[in-house]
């Protein structure tokens, strides 16, 4: 698999210069190279997705992908996988106004946000978390709501969202998160950093080393629930 571009959302800091970050980057940079399919091939090559008789799709799942991804980042890396960081208890609900009484009011937060895919702390001391996409589009905008909320109350310094091309995307399970579908949102992220004392908010696109047809050629497997369910059952 290749690392195709990492996009600074912002910066506040200028966490970009500093030798943690290198180290951070450096790190999950490394256990993308290291996806491959097959396994041991040194390279991720996709079979393309073909139309069957009865109008549903075949094509590659996407659990494999953060697995293999996840299980380098905590074996090799030494990264923590699921943690939660408290973000729950860091957020605070704005002061609101009711209309139309005009009292001031603060919504309650009563949801968890849950844990972050993957997480580190450099020997520098700053905190880093990653989600990479294995959900929908929708999934997509929560992870990176998620990261620049966790970023605005300083429960980490870093957040990155690792998500496919649009290449990828069309032989993956119908409608995963991708940068194609969020590039048009990249705007009010970004803006969001002006909330940020110190951090740093970052999307990595990722794309497949090579396509085939070949009939031999497995597909990535995949789960039976989910999008992975719902994308088998599409006709277009």
């Amino acid at each position: 698999m290749k690392c195709l571009r990492t996009m600074v959302l912002f910066d506040c800091g200028e966490l970009a210069a500093s030798s943690d970050w290198k180290q951070i980057y450096s790190s999950y940079e490394r256990a993308i190279e290291l996806v491959d399919f097959p396994e041991g091939s040194g390279r991720l090559t996709l079979r393309r997705k073909v139309k069957r008789e009865d109008g549903q799709w075949d094509r590659n799942g996407v659990n494999y992908l953060k697995k293999r991804f996840a299980d380098h980042m905590v074996s090799s890396e030494g990264w923590v996988s699921e943690a939660r960081l408290g973000l729950k208890q860091h957020a605070k609900s704005p002061e609101l106004r009711l209309y139309p009484s005009g009292e001031i009011y603060q919504e309650p937060i009563t949801s968890d946000f849950g844990g972050f895919d993957l997480s580190t702390s450099t020997h520098g001391g700053l905190k880093a978390a990653i989600e990479w996409e294995t959900g929908n589009i929708s999934s997509s905008h929560r992870s990176l709501n998620k990261l620049a909320i966790s970023l605005a109350t300083e429960v980490v310094d870093i957040g990155v969202l690792i998500v496919p091309n649009r290449e990828m995307y069309e032989h993956l399970t119908d409608r995963i998160g991708n940068i194609a579908e969020l590039a048009g949102y990249l705007s009010m992220w970004a803006s969001l950093g002006a909330s940020v004392k110190r951090g740093m908010l970052v999307i990595s696109v990722v794309g497949h080393d090579e396509l085939t047809s070949s009939e031999d050629h497995p597909y990535l497997p995949s789960g039976n629930d989910g999008r992975a369910k719902e994308g088998k059952a599409k006709k277009w």
